[in-house]
């Protein structure tokens, strides 16, 4: 009996990490996909940073909403602010709201099209 105990103990722990862990993994492609798409887009309007990130959120099971993203540029440096909040099931049949948020920027050596004159 008290091994069973203990086996149902590991178990559920078990379950909350690989849950918990497979949220944290998200939430860091997400960050890392952010960043590279302010390097390498440099020649995105910051609507169309916006469109790009939200895509991949979606196509990384994130619910990032558009009025929990936001991307500015001034000049040469861009800005994301995301924040989402991801319901987890640590132990079955208890979901729990966590909320994740990051903030990352970049500064581009090439020319925004937001810096551009208008024609």
């Amino acid at each position: 009996m008290k091994t069973i105990l203990k086996l149902v103990i590991a178990v559920a722990l078990l379950n909350a990490l690989i849950r918990g862990g497979d949220a944290v993994w998200s939430y860091y492609q997400l960050r890392d996909a952010a960043q590279q798409t302010l390097l390498f887009g440099t020649a995105s309007s910051a609507s169309e940073l916006q469109a790009q990130i939200l895509s991949i959120a979606m196509a990384i099971d994130v619910p990032l909403k558009p009025e929990g993203l936001t991307v500015r540029r001034q000049g040469t440096r861009s800005v994301v602010e995301a924040t989402y909040t991801q319901v987890i099931e640590f132990f079955p049949n208890y979901p729990y709201p966590v909320e994740f948020s990051f903030v990352v920027d970049a500064i581009s050596v090439g020319v925004s099209t937001d810096s551009l004159p208008k024609r």
